[in-house]
């Protein structure tokens, strides 16, 4: 299937996007599920095995945070990339664990975050500068500037995943006069899925460790569902602007 994506020249339709992107995973649920399955699985192994090792208690929940946030980095990006290349590639038969193009996607994100870090650590460093005053405000207007360049460069994301690589710069770029409209996009791509994920964790903070970890488990299955629409949504988006070909398209 394949939703209306923006030619290299035209404006992103935020509406038509954000409404394609859901369209998309609502239609393939199944074929979601047989992608994730088994890096979830894994992931959630691993968990189960951290907080068993810690105790169950904080120690135990501290190392399966750590473990999460680890394993989300390696195994997350795997089913991302796993849908990257059926959004474009049409590829529903994943061959083996690790995908072709996992490793130029992990990159990519692993660049992308370096940035984000000295970005905050250089407004950190603004921030403790006299007049204090402005230090709240600096640290609101500099956090949305990193967001914003975040999604204005992430469409090296999709081309990372079909083995086509694209510098960051090139895909700042790409993007020029649409940046805003992509972040629209994914901000409103991913934020239900957010908040939900947000209360479920709040619900299972104060409850005992067993039944934490079962919330835990479902917010990991809700923030792979998140990741299924920002995948359609950035794989339309790079259709658009690579103008890949009609063979490619996702059925």
């Amino acid at each position: 299937m394949s939703v209306a994506a923006p030619s290299y020249d035209s404006k992103i339709d935020i509406g038509a996007s954000v409404r394609g992107a859901y369209t998309v995973v609502m239609e393939n649920a199944r074929l979601v599920v047989e992608l994730a399955w088994l890096p979830f699985a894994i992931l959630v192994g691993a968990e189960v095995l951290a907080l068993v090792l810690g105790g169950g208690g904080l120690l135990g929940r501290g190392l399966a945070a750590l473990v999460r946030a680890g394993g989300f980095l390696v195994f997350g990006t795997i089913f991302f990339v796993r849908w990257h290349r059926f959004m474009l590639l049409g590829e529903s038969m994943p061959v083996g664990l690790f995908p072709p193009g996992w490793g130029a996607f992990l990159l990519a994100g692993i660049k992308i975050g370096l940035t984000v870090v000295v970005g905050f650590v250089i407004l950190s460093l603004i921030a403790v500068v006299p007049p204090v005053f402005l230090t709240g405000l600096i640290a609101l207007v500099g956090g949305i500037a990193l967001a914003f360049a975040s999604a204005r460069v992430s469409l090296v994301f999709p081309a990372a995943a079909v083995e086509r690589p694209i510098s960051l710069r090139e895909a700042w770029d790409v993007m020029a006069g649409n940046y805003w409209r992509l972040f629209a996009c994914i901000l409103l791509c991913y934020l239900p899925f957010g908040i939900v994920h947000y209360l479920i964790g709040a619900v299972g903070l104060g409850l005992p460790w067993v039944v934490w970890f079962v919330f835990e488990v479902i917010g990991l299955a809700v923030s792979f569902a998140g990741m299924a629409v920002i995948g359609s949504l950035l794989s339309e988006i790079y259709r658009g602007v690579e103008g890949a070909a009609p063979e490619q398209r996702a059925a």
